[in-house]
């Protein structure tokens, strides 16, 4: 019996992107597989033995009947990603698979060794697996902060562990934080910005350099003073309510990563109350979420999001009581 594989972080990264690299430049295969052309005569391989051509297309395998089939991608996908491969052999109907794989993210399609998923999908897997940890694991970089023009604070989670572990001390300030963010920043504000790493590190990365400039333009348009912008180390969504009660502010928003999965670990959302408090009920809220490339693009959530706090400034009103 063959001793199992292991596999470190790296290795999966390597390998994964060796696999997509592949698939890109290979040919489309609509049907049974066919050799890449080649330059001169060409000559059917013996049995077991890989094909000439394939082996100068860079297809080392010999090919197999009800080989993998491209599906439709959706017009918006990325062109340098993969495109969707339909693994299953002889499906009962493949028009229907390829209409699911066009239609969603989700992982069909798939085909397995025995019992097992193919050594493709589970390293697939892993890699995306090893994302979404990176994402929940690591910090947002202090550049960035730095760059956005951003107030650090850190909430009373005294590490990651602590943060993970209980979610309620993640919506509280320690009273010393809660003193010097009141002597720190603007009072009395009609829009207050927050933005809080939640349980995605990359996701602030990614979208909160795009989205925060169309923001602050946005409200600026629209004639709304904005407060001190901070970023919360170790934030959950309920500290947004701490913030509003330290610095009274008309609208308090906070931009905060979501728990990843295994499709992304890049969505962000928005969270919005008009004059929130400790305590508040869930309803009263505003979300704006699916935020980033392949959702709402950053840019567009912005303007979208300057647009929502006029209107809760205009009514009074937040959450389920505020028509959109």
């Amino acid at each position: 019996m063959m001793n199992d594989l292991t596999y470190d972080e790296q290795d999966i990264r390597s390998l994964v992107a060796q696999i997509l690299s592949g698939m890109a430049t290979a040919p489309a295969r609509p049907g049974p597989a066919h050799p890449a052309p080649v330059d001169g005569p060409t000559h059917p391989a013996p049995a077991g033995e890989p094909d000439p051509a394939r082996v100068a297309a860079g297809q080392t395998t010999p090919a197999r009947p009800n080989a993998a089939v491209e599906a439709p991608v959706p017009a918006k996908a990325q062109p340098e990603e993969a495109k969707p491969v339909l693994e299953v052999p002889d499906p009962a109907n493949r028009a229907a698979y390829l209409d699911m794989m066009a239609a969603t993210p989700a992982r069909i399609g798939q085909w397995r060794a025995g019992p097992r998923p193919q050594h493709k999908a589970l390293l697939r897997f892993r890699a995306d697996h090893a994302a979404a940890m990176d994402a929940v694991f690591n910090d947002v970089c202090d550049d960035l902060v730095a760059e956005l023009g951003l107030t650090p604070v850190q909430t009373a989670a005294g590490d990651r562990a602590g943060f993970l572990m209980d979610p309620n001390i993640g919506a509280r300030f320690t009273d010393e934080t809660a003193q010097a963010l009141s002597a720190r920043c603007v009072h009395g504000a009609q829009v207050q910005i927050v933005v809080a790493d939640g349980l995605s590190s990359i996701a602030v990365e990614s979208n909160v350099p795009d989205l925060l400039p169309a923001l602050d333009q946005g409200l600026k348009m629209r004639g709304l003073s904005v407060g001190t912008p901070l970023f919360v180390k170790y934030g959950r969504v309920r500290i947004m309510d701490e913030v509003a009660a330290l610095l009274g502010a008309d609208v308090t928003l906070i931009l905060i990563g979501e728990r990843p999965g295994l499709v992304t670990n890049e969505s962000l959302s928005c969270y919005m109350a008009y004059r929130c408090f400790p305590g508040m009920a869930e309803n009263l809220r505003t979300v704006v979420s699916n935020i980033y490339r392949k959702g709402t693009p950053p840019s567009e959530a912005g303007a979208y999001i300057a647009e929502i706090a006029r209107k809760m400034i205009d009514t009074q009103s937040s959450g389920m009581d505020l028509k959109l």
